[in-house]
C-alpha cells in the first residue's frame, strides 16, 4: 500500500467516520484513498467552514473531528476554524496537503511552512517525514486533540510521501490507557476547608463541566452545597434555568443584575471555567478569592486570585467532594436573580421589527426540549445567552472563546449529520451569515433539514452596541443585504420572510416541517440593546 492508504487505515482505527474539506492538487492521493474506504468525505465550499464542521462534530461525538485542505491558500483559509476549535476546546485533527519534500528548501508555488504557521493555534503541529512514522503521528495527533483541555492538532502531509510505498505489516496504534484520579487528593485538599469557612460562596459553572460529562455530578454537588450558580455562556445547561439555585448567565457587554450576587460573595468556586471565555476582570473586579476546580491548572490573572486548586477528572472530583461538602446556603441573593428572571419571562411585543427577546421566546417554543440551537457571533448571541432557557447541556451552543463570525451554519450542519432526528437551528446575524453562508449549498446537497434564522438589521449590531456606549455614535457598521429569501432559493433552499410569509411562529412551524434547509429572514429591532444597557446601568447605580 501507499502512505495515503496507510494514513486512512490509521484514521479508521481512530474511529473516524467523516472528514470535512475542500479537494486540492496536493491531497488527491489521500482523497483517492479515502474514496476507497467507508469514511464519508463531506465536500464543503470553504475551508474555514470545514474546520467549523469538524470542530462541532468533535465536540458532539466526543471523538476528534477531522478536516482537510490543500496547501497554501487552502491551509490558510482553514486556520480561522482551527483557531476557534483550540480556543473553544473542541477536539479536531486538521490535515493539510503540502508540496513535495524535494521543493521545501526553496521558494515554491503556494508553499509556506505550514507546521510553523499552525503552531500558535494548535496543541501540536507536525509533518509526516516518511511513511514509516504515519501510525505514530496520527495516534499522537488524536491523543493530543482529545486530551484535556481538548483542541486542534495539525498534520502536514507532503504529496510525494503520500504516494510512497509503505510496509502494510506495520502495526496500527490504539488508544492510550486512561488516567485515574486518586481519591485522597480530593479528601486532603484545602478546598473543603475554604468552603467550610466561607459565608457567601458562589459557583461559576464553565464549559468544562459539560465537556467532561460532569453535569450530573455537578448538580449533585451544588445541591449539597446549596449556593447560587452562575453560568458562563458556554456553560449553559449545567443547571436547569428554572432551578432554585440558578442565577443565570454572565457575559453581557454590561454587568447584569446577577453581578451583584458575585459582588456579595466571599468565595468564588470556579468549576470548569476557562479564562479565554470571559476575563475575570469582567466578573471579579473585587478580586474575591477563587477555588479553581478543573482538569487543568489555572491561568495567572490578577483578578483570579486562586487560593486552592483541585485538578483532575471533573466527574470524579465532584462526586468525591459532594460526599463531604458542607451546606453553605445563604439568603439575600435571590432578589437580584428574580429581577433578571422577571425580565427573561416578561412578554414582549410581536410587532415588526421584532424585539430580540421575542425572537428568543419563539425559538425556545419551536425548538423543543430535544432541539439544538447554534448561535453565530453578534448581538443576537448576547440575547440568546441571556434569555434562552436551558434544562440540559447541548441545547444552546455559543462560541465564546475565539468567537468567530460564520461559526453557526457549519456547526448546525455537523450536528444534523450526527443527530438527524433532532430539530437543529442556526441563529445568525446578517453580518455573520454572509461571512460563510456559501455552505448553505452543502446543506442542500446533503439534504439536511436544518433551519437558519437571520436576525436582519443591516448593521454589525454588537459593534454598534459597543460604539454607542463608548462614543455615542457608530460609524462604519452599516451595510446592504441581498434579498435573503431569493438568495436561499438560488442555493436550492426554501426562503421565508417574517411578515411576508406570516408570523415568526408560523415560519418556524413551516420550516421544521420541511425536508430540506430553510432560511428565515427575520427583521430585528436592536434599539433594545441600549435600552437594556440603560436599565442595567441604572440598577447598578
Amino acid at each position: 500500500m501507499n502512505a495515503a492508504e496507510r494514513f486512512v487505515d490509521c484514521l479508521k482505527a481512530e474511529g473516524v467516520t467523516h472528514i470535512f474539506g475542500v479537494p486540492g492538487e496536493e491531497n488527491i492521493t489521500l482523497l483517492e484513498a479515502i474514496s476507497k474506504s467507508d469514511i464519508t468525505f463531506v465536500t464543503t465550499r470553504h475551508e474555514t467552514n470545514a474546520a467549523f464542521m469538524a470542530s462541532m462534530f468533535g465536540r458532539l461525538s466526543g471523538r476528534p473531528g477531522v478536516c482537510l485542505s490543500t496547501l497554501g491558500p487552502g491551509a490558510t483559509n482553514m486556520m480561522t476554524g482551527i483557531a476557534s476549535a483550540t480556543m473553544d476546546h473542541s477536539p479536531v485533527v486538521a490535515i493539510t496537503g503540502q508540496g513535495a519534500t524535494w521543493r521545501q528548501h526553496k521558494a515554491s508555488h503556494q508553499m509556506f511552512d505550514l507546521v510553523e504557521m499552525y503552531q500558535p493555534i494548535t496543541k501540536s503541529s507536525t509533518s509526516i517525514s516518511s511513511g514509516e512514522v504515519i501510525s505514530e503521528v496520527v495516534r499522537q495527533a488524536f491523543a493530543q486533540a482529545a486530551s484535556e483541555k481538548p483542541g486542534a492538532t495539525h498534520i502536514s502531509f507532503p504529496e510525494d510521501i503520500a504516494k510512497a510505498d509503505v510496509d502494510a505489516k506495520t502495526p496500527l496504534l490504539v488508544d492510550s490507557a486512561p488516567t485515574y484520579l486518586h481519591p485522597t487528593s480530593v479528601k486532603d485538599s484545602a478546598v473543603l476547608q475554604q468552603i467550610e469557612h466561607a459565608t457567601k460562596p458562589v459557583v461559576i459553572a464553565g464549559f468544562g463541566i459539560n465537556r467532561s460529562g460532569a453535569t450530573d455530578a455537578f448538580r449533585h454537588f451544588v445541591e449539597r452545597l446549596g449556593v447560587p450558580v452562575v453560568e458562563t455562556m458556554m456553560g449553559k445547561g449545567t443547571i436547569a434555568s428554572d432551578h432554585e439555585l440558578a442565577a443565570h448567565t454572565i457575559g453581557l457587554p454590561n454587568a447584569d443584575y446577577n453581578q451583584r450576587i458575585i459582588d456579595q460573595s466571599d468565595l468564588i468556586i470556579a468549576i470548569g471555567y476557562d479564562i479565554t471565555e470571559l476575563p475575570p476582570s469582567k466578573w471579579n473586579p473585587n478580586r474575591t478569592p477563587v477555588l479553581h476546580i478543573d482538569t487543568n491548572q489555572h491561568e495567572v490573572d490578577q483578578y483570579y486570585p486562586v487560593v486552592a486548586n483541585l485538578i483532575g477528572s471533573l466527574p470524579d472530583t465532584l462526586r468525591l467532594l459532594a460526599e463531604d461538602v458542607p451546606n453553605r446556603a445563604w439568603s439575600g441573593w435571590q432578589q437580584d436573580r428574580d429581577r433578571l428572571r422577571k425580565e427573561i419571562q416578561a412578554p414582549y411585543s410581536m410587532a415588526l421589527p421584532l424585539h430580540p427577546q421575542s425572537i428568543v421566546r419563539e425559538l425556545e417554543q419551536a425548538i423543543g426540549s430535544d432541539g439544538m440551537v447554534f448561535s453565530d457571533v453578534g448581538a443576537h448571541k448576547v440575547w440568546l445567552g441571556r434569555h434562552f432557557q436551558t434544562t440540559r447541556p447541548n441545547q444552546l451552543f455559543i462560541s465564546n472563546g475565539f468567537s468567530s463570525m460564520g461559526y453557526g451554519l457549519s456547526s448546525a450542519i455537523a450536528a444534523k449529520l450526527l443527530y438527524p432526528d433532532r430539530r437543529v437551528l442556526c441563529a445568525s446575524g446578517d453580518g455573520a451569515f454572509l461571512m460563510n453562508g456559501q455552505d448553505l449549498e452543502t446543506a442542500v446537497r446533503l439534504k439536511l433539514p436544518i433551519v437558519v434564522i437571520i436576525w436582519r438589521d443591516g448593521t454589525y449590531g454588537l459593534i454598534e452596541w459597543k460604539q454607542q456606549q463608548a462614543y455615542g455614535r457608530a460609524p462604519y457598521i452599516e451595510f446592504d443585504n441581498p434579498d435573503l429569501v431569493q438568495l436561499a432559493v438560488a442555493f436550492g433552499a426554501l426562503g421565508l420572510r417574517v411578515g411576508e410569509h406570516g408570523t415568526l411562529s408560523a415560519c418556524l412551524e413551516q420550516a421544521f416541517l420541511s425536508d430540506g434547509p430553510v432560511l428565515i429572514d427575520c427583521p430585528v429591532d436592536y434599539r433594545e440593546n441600549l435600552k437594556l444597557s440603560d436599565r442595567l446601568r441604572t440598577y447598578g447605580g
